[in-house]
């Protein structure tokens, strides 16, 4: 499979870029935006007051990227708080939330009225296709078409990212979100079959599942600051909502890879081999469950980072109070590459 130039942002000149680069974004000009419990998908209307529902239909697409400030599971008044994207000269991201109050979000009209978790929303660099707004979505890159079937994808697919974060006051952890379908729709929604994979890089132990959901372990390659941690990791594997024989619940089934509290890094550059995630959860869920190969029946869509946040108090349905900052100043996906020679520029 040809692999063509992208953007010189990811990679070296000699060889060639072979990746997508998302972040820094070249050529930035300050902007920001900002979503509220009645802007969720959207951010807010710059003419809108924060009272009103003057949303934006999805966040700004920048180059091949986009920001999605996705705050799903969020309820409550909009003078309760808000979520900031903002993009500074250098191209990078930076996300701030400040909350009074983070209720989940229960109106019959919500996403997932009864989701029961501490997740209330997740700020994001997207890639790919915006999950059920498909017509939102960033332009895709010749080096990585998505949707595309995960046989398909180039070896390897290394994730590289930088980013800090300050987390005083809130529950959270820092994570790709990989969405896959079982057919190369274009226009991807959550559905039965439906497949999202979490990998954490950071995250507070209040975040974590518990032990009940545990399924399996995997050893994922990864660096940080350019240092491989050659298979010392075990990464704990959960799952939720996953059935026998390729079937999900109705509205799909998530799979977390979650590495020890040890290795998790608050900042830094970080390079994930995603491709040794895709095929460690094919083989626990052909193993566990009796699904077919995964490699062979799921398009991969949509590749997002960013931060998922609830109340301080991890309460599941509480409505505590969520303040932190995160930057993410480089994002890339490269194809074609080692873990040791990916890197977004």
């Amino acid at each position: 499979m040809a692999i063509a130039l992208l953007v010189a942002a990811c990679g070296s000149a000699d060889p060639p870029p072979s990746g997508v680069a998302l972040l820094p974004v070249q050529g930035a000009s300050s902007r920001s935006w900002q979503w509220t419990p009645q802007c969720p998908f959207g951010p807010s209307h710059p003419s809108a007051s924060k009272a009103s529902k003057g949303c934006e239909q999805a966040g700004p697409v920048l180059g091949s990227a986009q920001l999605n400030g996705d705050e799903w599971n969020l309820g409550g008044a909009a003078s309760a708080g808000s979520v900031d994207m903002s993009m500074g000269s250098t191209g990078a991201v930076a996300i701030k939330a400040d909350f009074a109050r983070t209720a989940p979000c229960t109106a019959p009209a919500c996403l997932a009225p009864s989701a029961y978790t501490w997740v209330r929303g997740y700020p994001s660099v997207l890639y790919g296709i915006n999950q059920c707004h498909a017509d939102t979505s960033p332009p895709k890159s010749p080096q990585l078409p998505l949707p595309m079937r995960l046989v398909s994808i180039p070896p390897h697919l290394i994730g590289v990212t930088a980013y800090s974060a300050s987390t005083p006051e809130v529950t959270y952890d820092v994570a790709y979100d990989l969405w896959l379908h079982q057919t190369d729709t274009r226009r991807p929604c959550n559905s039965e079959g439906t497949l999202e994979i979490m990998v954490w890089t950071d995250y507070d132990a209040r975040a974590l599942l518990p032990g009940s959901m545990q399924v399996g372990t995997a050893t994922i390659p990864s660096a940080v600051n350019g240092v491989a941690r050659r298979g010392t990791q075990t990464w704990s594997i959960y799952a939720s909502n996953i059935d026998p024989n390729g079937r999900t619940a109705p509205w799909g089934g998530t799979l977390w890879f979650v590495p020890g509290q040890a290795d998790v890094v608050g900042h830094g550059r970080v390079s994930v081999d995603l491709s040794a995630v895709f095929a460690a959860a094919g083989q626990l869920l052909q193993r566990n469950y009796g699904w077919p190969d995964m490699a062979r029946h799921y398009w991969l869509d949509t590749a997002s980072f960013g931060v998922e946040f609830g109340p301080a108090s991890g309460d599941l349905v509480g409505s505590g109070p969520s303040r932190f900052s995160a930057q993410i100043s480089a994002y890339c996906l490269d194809v074609r590459t080692t873990l040791m020679t990916a890197t977004c520029g």
